[in-house]
């Protein structure tokens, strides 16, 4: 078997989002591909590779004119894996797709163009694949519902940490400072983050920092006009997203995910994994993921948008170090149920299952 994997998501800079879960793929196949057992795949990129495809047309023509061209050079192949955004439509091989949430259908990029592409070509792309992925259960009960997909044509593969067997974070940081980490985004609960803040007892209020790292967008002068209201302005920082992403997160005294929306909410993972404590929203995606581990409820867990229940956890995380060891053996056990072991094994199963589909 001979997977070609789209490799849009792979090129330009630091990877974010999409990105990240490309190189999840591509690690989880290089696995396959030692393993041996006639599994190898081959990734195809746009050129050059030193720059994303930024603009809707750059994306449609890599998807539904050079990419084809591409794949028919290669020998022998048996599917093609589109990790993100769209699909070849007249590519005539195996598809499968990876859906990470519905958010862009709803929520598309402004222009009749960015309109046009995320919410006819790309899931006139999904409806053409034999099997679509998911993140977790709760997106795959969305995608049957809205896109009126057959139950057997979509399966969940949960991901794995980038950094698992990484350095483990030793001490909490002497100054606490809690870390979000996200494309800013008011769906990403950010706001909510600030309000806690605002919400901490006088004595540690003027000791607590935030750091935001993620991508800017317009929402960045919102958020810094609420801090300034709060009078938290000079206890939060932003930064941009940056290659060594786990340096911050063990810098950390908890990494805070407040979302609103998610399809999986990768961070957590990725924390839990270096041995930070996480504190998130219960939405029903991060229920479904991080709400229960080996038989243990999350401590963590705060009501979405709650800025009152996330001081309280934060204070506590500050001043209870019982608290935050509880918070960082609940990590511990979730990071052992994700692995990229369990990730590889679950696209093997999910490639076989499409090559199967008549």
């Amino acid at each position: 078997m001979r997977v070609v994997l789209d490799g849009q998501a792979l090129v330009g800079g630091i990877p974010t989002g999409f990105g990240v879960y490309a190189h999840l793929v591509a690690e989880a196949l290089e696995l396959l591909a030692r393993r041996g057992e006639g599994f190898a795949y081959t990734v195809l990129r746009p050129q050059p590779t030193d720059r994303p495809l930024a603009a809707v047309w750059q994306r449609v023509w890599w998807e539904q004119c050079l990419l084809p061209v591409q794949a028919s050079r290669i020998p022998r192949p048996a599917l093609l894996h589109s990790p993100c955004l769209g699909a070849p439509l007249l590519l005539p091989l195996p598809l499968v797709c990876t859906v990470h949430d519905l958010i862009l259908l709803d929520e598309p990029p402004p222009g009749f163009f960015a309109r046009q592409y995320f919410q006819r070509l790309v899931p006139a792309g999904w409806r053409r694949a034999r099997l679509l992925l998911t993140d977790s259960e709760e997106v795959r009960s969305q995608v049957v519902a809205r896109l009126r997909m057959p139950g057997e044509r979509v399966l969940a593969v949960p991901l794995y940490s980038r950094y698992e067997g990484g350095a483990r974070r030793g001490q909490p940081p002497q100054r606490p400072q809690f870390l979000l980490v996200g494309t800013l985004e008011p769906r990403k609960g950010f706001a909510t983050a600030l309000g806690a803040l605002a919400q901490l007892p006088q004595h540690l209020r003027g000791e607590v920092r935030l750091l935001i790292a993620g991508s800017p967008t317009p929402h960045l002068t919102e958020l810094k006009s609420l801090a300034s209201r709060l009078g938290v302005l000079g206890q939060v920082s932003f930064a941009a997203y940056t290659p060594r992403l786990d340096e911050l997160y063990r810098s950390s005294t908890a990494l805070l995910f407040p979302s609103l929306a998610e399809g999986f909410g990768l961070p957590p993972l990725e924390a839990m994994s270096l041995g930070v404590p996480v504190l998130l929203s219960g939405i029903p995606v991060l229920r479904e993921t991080y709400g229960q581990a080996e038989g243990r409820n999350n401590p963590g867990i705060f009501p979405p948008g709650d800025e009152a229940a996330l001081a309280a956890l934060m204070r506590q995380a500050i001043e209870d170090a019982d608290f935050a060891a509880r918070l960082v053996a609940f990590g511990d056990a979730v990071a052992r149920r994700f692995t990229r072991t369990c990730f590889a094994e679950s696209l093997f199963t999910a490639y076989r299952r499409a090559l199967a589909e008549s």
